[in-house]
């Protein structure tokens, strides 16, 4: 089969050409950076996801020694202790 001159493809070897021979470096770099970026999130952001759902407090419903009992999981008004000091 004859081959023809594709100018599109000569556009794109001079244009290749004029590129500095460190950008392929720089670019393998990001790209190797970015996959290992990705897979950090992969592995911690499910964790880091579950421990902020913890934290706000959609955890199990079983109070811990920690956790008070009761609607809302609050004590009731009478067992907070007051931290102010009575006038004197």
């Amino acid at each position: 089969m004859h081959e023809r001159n594709n100018s599109f493809k000569d556009l794109e070897a001079k244009w290749e050409a004029g590129l500095p021979p460190e950008l392929e470096q720089r670019i393998s770099s990001q790209t190797t950076n970015f996959a290992v970026f990705g897979r950090v999130v992969e592995l911690f952001m499910p964790n880091a996801l579950q421990a902020a759902a913890h934290i706000i407090g959609g955890g199990s419903d079983k109070a811990g020694p920690h956790v008070p009992a009761g609607p809302g999981r609050r004590p009731e008004p009478e067992a907070w202790p007051d931290w102010r000091t009575p006038p004197k």
